[in-house]
Formats: C-alpha cells, structure tokens, sequence
C-alpha cells in the first residue's frame, strides 16, 4: 500500500504537468483587441467646377469598430476655403459606427480669381493609430464654362385689367455643376409677381443639376385700378456670379364694367292704362376701358310699350356717366295692379339689366264716370219712389 501510495505520489506531479501541456496546445490564444480600420468614400472624387462657385461632397467615413475619427485636408490652395457639414452645421470630427456611418459632406468654396486646371485636396480621417486618406480633383473651367439662361416661347400677353397674366418660363443651368438659384421679379408699383417651379405652390429658389433645366411659372397680377396700357416685367434668377434675366410685358386692355340704374335709385312707379309714365336712368363706366355703343332697350306685359330718349350711347370713357328716360306706356286694358318692366343696357363685354315694379292705377276719367253713375242711379232711385211712393 505504502509503494503504491508512493507511486502514485511520484505519477501526479507528472500527470498534471501533461495536462498542462496538452491543454496549452489544444486551447486558442485570448484575442487582442481589434484595431479600427478606417475608410473615407464618396461617389464622385472628381468633378468640374467655375470660379466662385461651391462644390459639394457626400462623404462616407465607416470604421471595422466603432471610434470617433478625426477630420482635416491638405493640399487645400491658398485663397479657397472648405469645410466638413454634419447635422445641420460645421463638424471637424465625427463618430464612425460600422452599422450606421454617420452622414457627412464636404463644401469647398472655389475664390472668384481660381485659375483653369486640375486641383487636388485630399480628405484626412485619424482614429488612434489608424487612418484613412480621399484625393479629391476639382477642375475649375474658366473660359467656356456655361451659363444660365432664361427663356419663353411668349414674352408679351394680352388681357384684361382683371385678369391674371401667366407666363411659362425655361430656367438652364448649363453649367459643368449644380446650381441652386435665387428667384425675383421685378414689376411697376401695385402689381403682385409670383416665381416659382412648375408644380409648386411656394419656392424663393431653385436647384438644377449641371446641364439641366426646370420650367418656372410667373404669374402677374395687376392692381384693381390699373389703367389700359403696356407694363414691363423682369424676372431675374442668380447664383453667386451666376446668373440671367428675362424681360416680359403685360398688356392690358382695361376692364369693361358698367353700372345701371335709375337717377333716383328707386325701382318702383305708377301709370295708368294706356298713359305714358317716364322713368329717368344713368348709365355709368366703372371699369378702366372706354364702353362704345352702348343700346337701351325694355320689355313689359303683353302689348305694353316701352322706349328710350336716346335709345343709344355712342360711347362712355372711363368714370363718365349718361343719362336717358324711359317712356312706359302700359296697354289699355290693363287693369289696376302691379307690373314687372325689364330695362336693359347693352353693350361689347358689358350687359346690365333692372326690373321695374309697376303699379297701374285707374284713370281719373273712369273715377269720374264712376262717381256720375252713382249719382244717377241715386236720384234715378228718389225720383221713383217720389212718383210712385204716393200711389
């Protein structure tokens, strides 16, 4: 027992260290922690631009783990500025998640006085010991860069004062980048102008991408009181340096407005059956148009006649008034009660009309008449009954 305790107390030392061993092969090594590594991307690298313009960059910065990254450029020119826009405002260091990279973009502002040829800035990420590098080219092209133009099939419309003039309007950008322009008008004093792209309801700007173009919509309202005439409209659309202007004009032929009544504002009378009852009306030019030839006429109950002294304006400029009498004779056998005359005015572009109500009352003849009757049937009556009341 005592040899074998021995023994056995020989063998595990050895054992134990066997095991050691063979555990120490078999076991993978405890892994160091991973360092991030870094990446910086955009979809365009190179790209033209015009002096005194912005260019813009989307930027992509990813990492293999999450690390807060660092930014900065080089080879930046002298005179031109730059910077990194994340969140809606200026970033210099941002926090890369490997799920979700975090939105970022680069604005370099070329100077007005850049010379034409190739630019090269590098974009510079450092997390820690790693970091990433992005060449950017930006060619500037001086001389046969582009322009922005504006254009219409139909510079000048025709209209009445209250109408709304509309015109449809080519905005180009044909330029080698995106532009995104500020919209004006310019129009007399008391006209409201609108700008704005086609299929908007409010926009003050524009962006359209290198060599495109987007239609605008310029509507033109004039003032009530505007008077007949031809009036200029401007509409300007500017980037920076960039920019066109368009003349357009309104011609406005007045508004043809008429008012009809009569001179006493009262749209009742009385007649009598076959007698002529005269109603004085005014015909007036309340629109901002001359209103020529202008026709009176009316209309009543079956055989009733009615006409005018003048039957007819020549012409009323604007603000002016005419006047004319109404002759209304109503038939003879018209009985005693209420009428309706219908007085019209007509003219090109201008119609008025008004009802007169009229009340026709018995002629003093027959009051007369009526009365003489009454007194002869009396004294027929006392005559009778003087001559035969006694038999």
């Amino acid at each position: 027992m005592t040899s074998l305790r021995a023994g056995a107390g020989v063998r595990l030392p050895a054992l134990a260290a066997l095991a050691l061993l063979l555990f120490s092969l078999v076991a993978p090594p405890m892994p160091a922690r991973a360092q991030a590594g870094l990446q910086i991307s955009t979809p365009y690298p190179a790209v033209s631009a015009q002096p005194g313009t912005t260019v813009s960059f989307d930027l992509t910065v990813k990492a293999d783990a999450a690390a807060r990254v660092d930014l900065s450029l080089e080879g930046l020119p002298d005179g031109w500025t730059a910077s990194f826009r994340g969140g809606g405002r200026e970033v210099s260091t941002v926090y890369a998640d490997p799920s979700t990279p975090p939105a970022l973009a680069l604005d370099v502002n070329v100077p007005d006085d850049a010379a034409d040829g190739m630019t090269t800035i590098t974009v510079v990420g450092t997390a820690g010991d790693q970091s990433a590098r992005l060449p950017i080219d930006i060619a500037i092209v001086v001389e046969g860069g582009g322009a922005v133009r504006l254009t219409t099939e139909f510079p000048s419309q025709r209209g009445t004062a209250d109408q709304t003039f509309e015109f449809s309007v080519n905005l180009e950008n044909d330029t080698p980048q995106q532009l995104t322009l500020a919209l004006n008008a310019t129009a007399p004093q008391g006209w409201t102008v609108e700008v704005r792209p086609e299929g908007e309801a409010r926009a003050a700007s524009v962006t359209i991408d290198a060599r495109g173009s987007k239609r605008l919509t310029v509507q033109a309202t004039p003032p009530a009181d505007v008077a007949s005439g031809q009036y200029p409209l401007r509409v300007d659309a500017v980037s920076g340096d960039l920019g066109a202007t368009l003349d357009l004009a309104a011609e406005v032929t007045g508004k043809v407005d008429m008012q009809f009544t009569t001179s006493d504002q009262r749209l009742n009378t009385t007649a009598t059956a076959g007698g002529n009852q005269d109603v004085d009306v005014v015909i007036a030019n309340t629109g901002t148009s001359p209103i020529t030839s202008i026709a009176l006429s009316g209309s009543g109950p079956s055989d009733w006649e009615v006409t005018f002294d003048p039957e007819a304006v020549d012409q009323l400029a604007p603000g002016e008034t005419a006047t004319a009498t109404a002759h209304i004779v109503p038939s003879q056998n018209a009985v005693a009660g209420d009428y309706v005359v219908t007085l019209k005015a007509g003219a090109e572009g201008a119609n008025e009309s008004m009802d007169i109500r009229v009340t026709v009352e018995t002629p003093p003849v027959w009051t007369i008449v009526g009365i003489a009757l009454i007194v002869l049937t009396l004294g027929g009556l006392v005559w009778v009954f003087r001559r035969y009341g006694r038999r």
